[in-house]
């Protein structure tokens, strides 16, 4: 392929990822009655789909041809050269910045903003937690389960869930050993099993690893998703987000004043 043709191939391929991007093709949601699934990328988030897309049959009628010469010219280099612009025009979720989160938290000590905003921006985009309602819902969530990001292990000792069958809290001192840890308080024997299949850390040995700030987040990230919470925010409501997080309405008006004042700083221009 030609200098000049490679240029021009370049530019149709930056200009279909821009539209692509600017017009959200063949995005989905998950369905609510279904296993958890890993959250639907856009259709051209990988770069070898937006090539898959391209008709080159097309692209040839139009003059779009490689002569022998040029076939020894287009070489692995060149080809790299074009998956990585594709990559680059791939557009990444929007970031929580420190301000909005500490707008959206107020209560939020200052030396905690800094230190929880990359994980809390990492394990939104990882699952799926991209736009706007499905970022406040969850801040929202966390906000209220972590005490404005005070602790991520529950403060009172667990007792409570001793015996608790529907927790998976069939050994004596399950309650203690497994009461609420992490950005989202995860609570109970199955649910400390489950995580720790998914995340690949045993937190069934270790329970006080899901408070460190290394897995806070990601593990609340996998609550989330494994309860399809994002179709949920969608369309459902905070209200019944609420539900599936806490089990009831406790701080049900905390947890919608959050969610409001979350949607007001990330709907801003």
């Amino acid at each position: 392929m030609s200098v000049s043709s490679l240029r021009r191939f370049r530019a149709a391929v930056a200009a279909a990822a821009v539209l692509t991007a600017a017009l959200g093709v063949g995005t989905s949601a998950a369905h609510a009655d279904t296993a958890p699934t890993t959250p639907t990328q856009t259709r051209f988030q990988e770069p070898r789909d937006l090539l898959r897309a391209l008709d080159f049959d097309a692209l040839a009628a139009d003059g779009w041809t490689v002569t022998d010469d040029e076939e020894e010219e287009a070489d692995s280099a060149e080809a790299t050269e074009v998956v990585e612009l594709v990559a680059e025009t791939t557009p990444a979720p929007p970031a929580v910045t420190p301000e909005e989160l500490t707008r959206i938290v107020p209560g939020i000590p200052a030396e905690k903003v800094e230190q929880f905003i990359a994980p809390l921006n990492e394990a939104m985009a990882r699952s799926g937690i991209d736009n706007p309602v499905r970022q406040a819902a969850f801040i929202a969530q966390l906000a209220v389960e972590s005490d404005s990001f005070r602790t991520f292990e529950e403060y009172a000792s667990g007792r409570a869930y001793e015996g608790r069958a529907d927790l998976g809290n069939t050994h004596p001192g399950d309650g203690e050993r497994y009461k609420g840890r992490g950005a989202i308080q995860i609570t109970g024997r199955h649910n400390y099993e489950k995580v720790s299949e998914h995340i690949g850390v045993d937190f069934v040995a270790h329970p006080e690893l899901l408070a460190a700030p290394e897995n806070a987040f990601t593990t609340a990230a996998w609550y989330w998703t494994s309860r399809n919470l994002n179709e949920v925010a969608d369309t459902a409501g905070i209200v019944r987000v609420s539900e599936l997080v806490n089990g009831g309405h406790h701080a049900l008006g905390r947890r919608i004043d959050d969610f409001k004042r979350g949607l007001d700083v990330l709907l801003q221009p």
